[in-house]
């Protein structure tokens, strides 16, 4: 069984998306312990490969390609705990230690934004179970969504223009703006959802 995680990568052009990764219930939690200090990051010891979660996820959406994810997550005796959400087959005793954050990387499938939407949208669909952050950004996608149903969406200011100026305000008589020693940033609005 698989519960799949996701997280939202910011960024703009090919960085940004939304990462999924999967937790993979038929693969030991244990991991080998190595002496001295534990290092900044670990591979996942039960995450799902890049095959397993696009095989799990193929009739959703088609990812824009594969990565691999730096998650800060709670650590017990050296291994990751498991998601509330992954049943295992196989009950392993419980691990002792005190209960820490750690390091680990996971194979993630990053998915566009425009293409994140249908995905986040057939979560019922999905041949796995779907965790709480992916849940989480699917409430959120479909408010989202709502929002720009109803009209309820704000104008946004881009400054990035190549137009774009910095100029000192003056009113027509050449005397300066009611804030004196304002600046004025010429700009131009766009609507975003």
């Amino acid at each position: 069984m698989l519960v799949i995680h996701g997280l939202w990568l910011p960024g703009d052009g090919g960085t940004a998306g939304l990462a999924v990764w999967a937790e993979d219930s038929a693969v030991p939690a244990a991991t080998s312990p190595r002496p001295g200090r534990a290092p900044r990051e670990r591979p996942h010891p039960f995450a799902a490969g890049h095959a397993a979660l696009a095989t799990a996820l193929a009739e959703a959406a088609e990812p824009a390609r594969p990565d691999t994810a730096l998650l800060t997550l709670p650590t017990r005796a050296g291994a990751p705990t498991d998601s509330p959400e992954l049943i295992r087959t196989d009950v392993a005793p419980p691990a002792r230690g005190r209960l820490t954050l750690a390091g680990w990387r996971v194979p993630v499938l990053v998915y566009a934004p425009d293409d994140a939407l249908p995905l986040l949208r057939g979560l019922d669909d999905l041949p796995a179970v779907p965790g709480a952050t992916l849940r989480h950004l699917a409430e959120l996608a479909d408010f989202a969504a709502d929002l720009v149903t109803r009209g309820r969406v704000l104008p946004g200011v881009d400054t990035t223009d190549a137009g774009v100026g910095v100029t000192e305000p003056t009113d027509t008589a050449g005397r300066g703006s009611p804030g004196d020693g304002a600046v004025q940033v010429s700009a131009r609005a766009i609507w975003r959802p």
